[in-house]
Order: C-alpha cells, then structure tokens, then sequence
C-alpha cells in the first residue's frame, strides 16, 4: 500500500462535524466475532479531485486509482491488524464500523506546492471497484496553511478513518512526523523504534463523536504517556518510504518513550503486530507515526474535576525561628530533591509525605517558598531540582501549584532588587518545571504571591496588585494553556475579585484565571457558607475559586480537640456546599497545612502561626543528606561562585497525627471524608 509522507502544519487546526473482498488478519483469520468497529483504517489511491474549501462546508472528493487493499489495527487493548478489501469495507463493513456517526478522518495529499492536510468527518462514501474510483462526502473543519482555497488535482492521497467511541468515552489519536524511523535492537533481545528528527508537535484529533483537534507539544505527549496509556500499551502504525517509492504501513504495540529534545530524537519499545518486517537495512524516510485513542486532557481543563488538597511547607521541627537564617533550609524550599527523605524516599530513609497524602484521597499540593535555582550551578537559571517531586506527584494523581512567591515582590532587600529581576524570575520558574521541554503535567496552575491585598514589606495593594496583574502577564506568555491565581485574604475579598477581573487582561481571566481566598472562617452559624461559598456564586465572576488555605490553630481554638472539630467542621462546610451545587464556582480547598510550622515560633513557644498543622512531631524518624548546593556566576569579568550549603545531614522528623477523643484515628483520616 502507498502512504504518503506526512508534513506537520503550523497553525492549530480544529477537528469538527455532524455525525450523520475478503478480510484477512496477519497470521491467519479474524477469531469469531470479532468486533471490527475498534478498526482505525488506512487506504491510499494514485489520484484524487476535489473542488473549493469552506471551512463547515461538506466537499465532494474523488480518489482515483484506489490501492484494492485497506489496511487496519484494532484500537487497544486487542492487538489485531490486517487487511480488508475496500469495496467490502465500504459496501458491508462501514455500518457496522460506524453505524449512523460520522468518523473523524485525516486526508493527506500532495500537490505542486507540497504535502497538504484536510481534516474533518467523512459524511458519505461509495466505491465503484471496476474503476477503483472512492467518492466522499466531507465535512472540512480545517485546512493547512499552505493549500489554497481549492484541493484542485492532487496526488498520493491517504485516507486515515479514527475508530468511534462510544459516548460518553472520549479518546484521542495522535499524528507525529519524522524525517526516518528504523527499527533496532535494544540488547535485551527485544527492538526499539527510533525516529529521527521528529517535529517539535504531536497531532491529536478526537474519535468521534467528539470532533476537535489540535497540536501540542510532543513533550507534553511523552510526559503523559502513562497516564493515558498506562492501562494498555497502545496500538500504532509507522509508515514511510522504503526507498522505492512504495509507502507502506507497519502496525506495532509501543511502550517506554524516550526523547531526547535537543536533538529531535525519539524512541519506543516495539513490538510488531504481524505482516511485513521494516527493512532490516537502512529506514523509513518520510515517516509517519499513528498512535491509537488515549485520553487527552489539556492543562486548561484543569477544573472539569474538583480539587481537595493541603498547603504544604514541611521545614524541619528543629528549625524554630526564620529559616533564612540557617543552612541548608534557607528558602524553605522543601520540595527539592535535596529533601527528598521528606516527601518521599532518599537511601533508606523516607517519611513519604505524598504518598500519604494520596492514601487519603488528596489530589492536590499548594506550595509556598521557591528556589528555581534548586539543581542548577548557573546563577539565576532555572534547574531541575523539583522534577523529582513533580514525577511523584503525578504517579500519585497529584497536582502541584507552583509559587511565585512574595519575595519576588520586594523591591530591595538588602543589595539585592527582587522586582527589578521579575521578568527572568517568572521565566526560570517556568522553565524550572519543564521535562522534555514541556510544562510538567504535574502542575496545576501557578500562584502569584500570597495575600498581596495586605501589606508587605512596607508596599500597599495598591502597588502589589498592578505587580500581581503584570506577573500574570509574563506568565501566560510562557505557559499560555495554564491556570494561574492571585491568593487574597478576607480582609476584603469581593473587593479584590472585582479588581482583578477588570485588570486581568481578557485572554487571561477567561479560561487561565482562577481566583483563591485563604479563610479561616468556622461552619458554625454559617459564616463560611455565607461570606466565603454563596457569595461568591452570587457575584458571577465566572471563573473558579479555590480555597487554598481552610484551617484552623490551636492557640485560638483552645484545645487540639476543638481545633479538630473546628477543621473538620469546615471541610464538611465546603465539600457539602460543592456537592450539594454542582453548578457551583467553588472547585476546591486546600487545609493549612500538612505539618505544624516551628519556623514561624521565631524561637519561642508555639503560636497561632505554628500550631496550623494536621499535625505536629514526634521526634526523628531518620536522617538524610542534602548534597552540595552553591553557584557560580561572573562579576565584573571576575568568575564567582556562591556557596549555599555543604551535603549536610538532616533529621527527618516523624510526624505525629492529631487526635482527640471523637477522632482517635487522627485528624488526617478523619478528613478523608471529604478529600475523597
């Protein structure tokens, strides 16, 4: 079978519409009742016609010198491909492949100006064998760039038919290209596809009966591959040029990607489904890469689900004032692989915070401090020394939102100026959390400060929002698909909403903008449903809101057992709210926080600021290293290196959960209930 070689577009398309020979697998025939409707289908012809494109409009299009053989793969988890004659695929099989929805299609085709693509729902389709001559009827959602107003004649024609799924499933197909793709093996008795110099973006079109499509970042694509894959290896086809001409398809099972960004190549474990090897010689140019439906869930659709998560900050019990004055938490950045013992599990030793988190139905982390100089030697660029808690959150089903925090705010400290450096700051931060070149799934959103409605640093809100709005700005334009938010006390809450919706810029706060309020308020006598939940539906901003700290101390609430009624109280509060107001804007809450806060005693007894935590200590579970910390930059022509901490040793503290006679369980199971 000829298939054409495929050429990636620049703009992202869109995938819409309205729904409206023998058979033979490889290695012998189909087993008994076979469901071929999982098939995703591949034809080609020598030739084809078609007049003018409109987008929304249905085209009639000819393919002439239509190749007799149709090749198919079943979508996962069957691991069947074959071929079927195309007057028996569209005579008999097409009802029952698609019954009465539309399939979703990608035309590829070639013309005087190069490789083109229409993408749509084929509405109608008729074959004439005698003249191998396939006509189709063809809802166009989306052209490339390059291919006029008119397909004209065209030649090489591939036809590629999604498989449907069955509503409400949704699922996606993905396309990538690369210059050549060879197969080869990987010394342990089993082969790897590689391809070459593959383009930056992945392809994704729906299967119907959805019918949208776009392009993302084929980094993006392999940081999610577990999670859309991960419950049955993909089924795909590679095809490309042999080096006659001849383009063929090979469908294979795909595992284990491996992408090296900076030099476009990419890598999977391969097994073959059956039918012709690819040459043990030389390669596929021109190749093209189908991979069958996964799951796609954009960052932007980040609140089509609710959050229920926990502020975390976990500097050591032992640090009991500031720790900007000690080595090595002096950021208080806890999530950096130097602290991994923490938060998860570091040469033996290991508290695994987050696993905790995710036994009791947690999905998601707020951070506070920062350093996106953690992993780096560079000064003032970004390393990768939170990757390693990102990857554990996402194997956990937990998101992370990532800070900027306040002291990126300030305008001097000391002889330094935070504010003036906020442009090369928001970038390393961002830059900070990409693997293979993409934003980490992991991530959430990101926050920009922490209550800048209040003063900070003798700056009023009337200086800090305008800074905030700016913040958002840089950040969007960095990781234009995600959520951010701008965390506000309730000192005067609808105020401030209200500001940062007419500030905001409107690509911004509709569909990349949430708001978040950090209360304290108690269930009793209603003051949080009132003041915090229904007020804010009643006000119709039309973006979520996220509680990102609910909580409570122990100093005001009396006693450990009141603390724990009054928290309890308060998530029972705000889950019944949001199940019992489906249509509500409030989307989530976090608790302040995981663990009781020493560094806020500032070296005297415990205070309302330190007895926030689900809970407090219980001497050391174990000890780890730091490894060293330091970098280098140039002054004045003179290279220098700044040193922040040796590999010191830690104590790993064990935590202690709160209990109380109605709860001996602990306050962390208790609020399972509501994280769940």
């Amino acid at each position: 079978m000829k298939i054409l070689q495929t050429l990636f577009f620049c703009s992202a398309l869109a995938l819409f519409g309205c729904g409206g020979g023998d058979d033979t697998a490889v290695g012998g025939n189909p087993p008994a009742n076979t469901d071929i409707s999982q098939r995703i289908y591949v034809l080609s012809a020598d030739a084809g016609q078609a007049g003018a494109l409109a987008i929304g409009q249905e085209i009639d299009v000819t393919l002439t010198g239509v190749e007799p053989g149709v090749d198919w793969y079943s979508d996962r988890p069957a691991r069947e491909s074959g071929e079927t004659g195309v007057d028996r695929f569209i005579g008999t099989d097409w009802k029952e492949v698609y019954a009465s929805v539309a399939p979703n299609a990608l035309l590829q085709y070639h013309n005087a100006s190069g490789v083109h693509g229409v993408f749509g729902s084929v509405q109608a389709a008729s074959y004439d064998a005698p003249s191998r001559t396939l006509r189709l009827g063809l809802r166009v959602a989306q052209v490339s760039p390059q291919a006029g107003t008119s397909l004209g004649s065209f030649s090489l024609p591939v036809l590629t038919l999604l498989n449907n799924l069955q509503a409400p499933a949704q699922g996606s197909t993905f396309a990538m290209a690369g210059g050549d793709v060879a197969l080869q093996p990987d010394g342990k008795g089993g082969q790897r596809l590689v391809l070459r110099n593959v383009d930056s973006n992945v392809l994704w079109m729906n299967n119907a009966p959805a019918r949208s499509g776009d392009f993302e970042a084929l980094g993006h694509f392999v940081n999610l591959w577990d999670e859309r894959f991960g419950d049955a290896l993909p089924n795909a086809s590679v095809a490309g040029d042999p080096g006659d001409g001849d383009y063929d398809i090979y469908p294979m099972t795909l595992s284990d990607p491996v992408y090296d960004s900076a030099t476009h190549g990419l890598s999977f474990a391969a097994v073959q489904l059956g039918g012709a090897d690819i040459p043990a010689k030389g390669s596929l140019s021109n190749a093209v890469l189908f991979i069958d439906a996964g799951d796609r869930a954009s960052p932007s659709s980040v609140f089509e689900k609710a959050w229920r998560g926990v502020a975390y900050s976990a500097v050591p019990a032992s640090y009991t004032s500031a720790p900007k004055q000690y080595q090595p938490f002096f950021d208080s950045d806890t999530t950096a692989d130097a602290f991994q013992a923490q938060w998860g599990s570091k040469g033996g030793c290991g508290r695994n915070d987050l696993e905790a988190m995710a036994a009791q139905g947690v999905n998601l982390v707020r951070l506070y401090d920062y350093n996106y100089q953690r992993g780096s030697t560079d000064w003032e660029t970004a390393g990768k020394g939170h990757i390693a808690f990102l990857d554990k959150a996402q194997e956990l089903g937990i998101k992370v939102i990532i800070p900027i925090s306040n002291y990126n705010f300030k305008d001097r400290d000391g002889s330094i100026q935070p504010w003036s450096k906020i442009g090369n700051t928001v970038k390393q931060i961002v830059e900070s959390v990409k693997k293979n070149g993409a934003i980490h799934p992991a991530v959430h959103s990101f926050s920009i400060g922490n209550e800048l409605d209040l003063n900070k640093d003798g700056e009023t809100w009337q200086t800090l929002i305008p800074k905030a709005v700016q913040v958002a700005k840089l950040i969007h334009q960095l990781a234009p698909d995600h959520y951010m938010s701008v965390p506000l006390s309730t000192a005067d809450q609808n105020k401030f909403y209200a500001m940062l919706r007419d500030q905001l810029p409107p690509e911004i706060y509709n569909g990349h903008f949430y708001n978040s309020v950090q209360t304290f308020k108690r269930k009793d006598g209603g003051a949080l449903e009132n003041d915090i939940l229904k007020s804010y539906d009643s006000q119709n901003l039309g973006v979520p809101l996220v509680i990102t700290e609910l909580g409570f101390n122990n100093i005001e609430a009396g006693s450990v057992d009141a603390k724990m009624d009054i928290v309890l109280g308060q998530a029972s509060a705000v889950r019944g709210y949001m199940d019992a107001n489906p249509q509500s804007l409030v989307k989530g809450f976090a608790i302040f926080e995981w663990q009781n806060a020493n560094s806020k005693r500032n070296g005297g007894p415990d205070n309302t600021e330190s007895t926030f935590g689900i809970q407090s200590y219980g001497g050391t579970l174990c000890q780890s290293k730091t490894g060293v910390f330091g970098m280098g930059h140039t002054v004045a022509g003179k290279y220098d290196w700044a040193h922040f901490h040796d590999d010191l040793t830690y104590d790993v503290d064990k935590l202690v959960p709160l209990t109380s006679s109605a709860h001996p369980e602990g306050l962390l199971p208790a609020l399972s209930a509501y994280f769940r």
